[in-house]
């Protein structure tokens, strides 16, 4: 059972919120590479976990309780990225070759997983919109009204992660085109 923030302190609380929240959900946001909507839900987050410690914070200064709160919420995206990387190790950290497949499945499954591996070390804004599209199979309006970046930053970020897989890869990496957003066609080789 999750404990109960005791409601004496609830103004306080709220008042810190209020002078802090703003510039909480812009470091968060920095530090996830503009994933907006997860900054917000971290915020909410580090200020819950303050909450709940608040009988102890409330008696140090505004500038250790801010420095608290900051710490808290660096924390949080930390323990976030981890997550994104267990998420993309499971992927990649699979058994990709089987007894019944041929030698060219298993070639195209063993690229696939070095492709994971270059992605997953990328930075932060490209990896998240070469995530969603590659592995969650988003558009690219999807993706931009997730992260509330423009679709331009979004072609920009698959761009740029296309290139790096090239670069990393070589040509054998092929984009269906619908991935590419150049036009008609089955298959395009970046």
């Amino acid at each position: 059972m999750t404990p109960r923030i005791p409601p004496l302190h609830w103004d306080e609380i709220a008042a810190r919120y209020m002078q802090l929240r703003d510039g909480l959900v812009q470091y968060a946001n920095r530090l996830l590479g503009g994933d907006r909507h997860m900054a917000h839900d971290l915020v909410q987050e580090t200020f819950k976990a303050a909450a709940l410690q608040w009988e102890t914070l409330r008696t140090r200064s505004e500038g250790i309780q801010r420095a608290w709160l900051y710490r808290v919420l660096k924390n949080k995206v930390f323990d976030q990225w981890g997550a994104a990387r267990r998420c993309v190790e499971s992927v990649s950290g699979q058994d990709m070759v089987s007894e019944l497949e041929t030698p060219r499945t298993a070639i195209s499954n063993l690229l696939l997983q070095k492709c994971w591996k270059v992605i997953d070390s990328m930075p932060c804004a490209q990896r998240r919109v070469a995530l969603l599209k590659w592995q969650g199979e988003w558009t690219n309006h999807e993706i931009a009204a997730h992260l509330d970046i423009a679709a331009s930053t979004v072609r920009v970020h698959l761009r740029n992660a296309r290139n790096t897989l090239v670069a990393e890869l070589g040509d054998e990496v092929v984009f269906p085109s619908e991935w590419r957003d150049d036009g008609p066609g089955e298959e395009a080789a970046v």
